[in-house]
């Protein structure tokens, strides 16, 4: 009865206040709360740590207004549900793994061309002015009721492994975990097999040894912990073929937002992703050095074999065979790809 009482005089006050014009504490107000599911383990990296930073960036400037809530390790949806969940509005935002939707979203994949771009800051760019020049890019997402805020790079993949892999031979008929569907291409051009694991599988999947590796980038290596039941990376240099994540909010979210708020939110988000891109540049040698600390064993592929498998006639034809299935759909394929380039 007490705590029915005191319920009663608390909204009672809070009505006396409103009417006087008093602006109660933001505590006391209901906050805007932004869902942002990720594939990624825990903050520690610069992959993840860039959504740490919008989080923090748009609680400051909105003085606790829009509380900005992380959900790690696909525990609010999966990676590969991320799409649907923002356009249903199960999720407010979505850390967007576009390798993961390749047959809806095809002309970012350009992104994900294999020993194309290996510097995470050429790509963030690269990506960056596709959206800006290639309207038809940016409409593939907006179809999905998303409005993109903002992106971030992936580093060049190597390739995670059971046992040291130096050559092409090495490579040969072994069951490498992959994505969407232009880097399996590359991975059966070079003699293996291309199993589909996501980011959030690949850990279990190493783990029962039902893939003998899985490409990945030092970075990702460290921030999914597959130093813990895999001690070789062979220094493969496929370059950023996981893309750029795109960065994305709920198109009735967004409209339900004041403007002052949705400009904050973009340029955190544009911040934050500038800051992730260098940093994964800047800090792959240190990524390199934890995991030789948690008895990771790097081995140099043999860079004749690189030379080959980059030149084989299975990797040769990627590009043009993209280009060539983007025209079929009647999307600006090679114009996508020079954008990108910087061509």
């Amino acid at each position: 009865m007490k705590a029915l009482s005191r319920s009663l005089a608390l909204f009672v006050l809070a009505g006396f206040a409103c009417a006087a014009g008093v602006v109660l504490p933001v505590d006391a107000q209901a906050k805007i709360i932004l869902k942002v599911p990720t594939q990624s383990a825990r903050p520690g990296t610069p992959r993840a740590d860039y959504l740490v930073r919008f989080q923090k960036g748009v609680a400051e400037r909105t003085k606790g207004e829009i509380d900005v809530q992380i959900f790690w390790a696909n525990s609010l949806v999966h990676a590969k549900e991320a799409l649907e969940a923002v356009q249903l509005g199960t999720a407010d935002m979505a850390d967007l793994a576009i390798g993961y939707f390749s047959d809806k979203i095809r002309l970012l994949q350009v992104a994900g061309l294999p020993f194309s771009v290996a510097d995470p800051v050429e790509s963030w760019n690269g990506v960056y002015r596709l959206l800006q020049q290639v309207p038809e890019a940016r409409a593939e997402l907006t179809k999905f009721g998303h409005v993109i805020v903002g992106q971030a790079a992936t580093a060049s993949y190597q390739l995670v492994a059971h046992d040291p892999i130096g050559n092409l031979a090495d490579l040969k008929g072994k069951k490498v975990g992959t994505f969407g569907r232009i880097a399996p291409k590359a991975i059966k051009a070079a003699g293996a097999i291309p199993v589909s694991t996501t980011g959030g599988e690949m850990y279990e999947a190493l783990q029962r040894k039902t893939i003998d590796a899985r490409i990945l980038s030092f970075e990702a290596a460290q921030r999914f912990k597959t130093y813990e039941v895999a001690k070789y990376m062979s220094r493969i240099e496929m370059g950023c073929i996981a893309g750029v994540t795109m960065f994305t909010i709920n198109q009735r979210k967004w409209d339900s937002l004041s403007k002052e708020h949705q400009k904050i939110i973009l340029d955190e988000a544009d911040k934050a992703g500038r800051w992730e891109a260098q940093a994964m540049k800047d800090d792959d040698t240190k990524f390199q050095k934890y995991l030789k600390s948690k008895g990771v064993i790097i081995v140099d592929f043999s860079a004749e074999d690189r030379e080959k498998w980059k030149n084989s006639p299975g990797v040769r034809k990627i590009a043009g065979d993209w280009v060539a299935s983007m025209d079929k759909l009647g999307l600006p394929g090679q114009k996508a790809l020079d954008v990108f380039l910087g061509q």
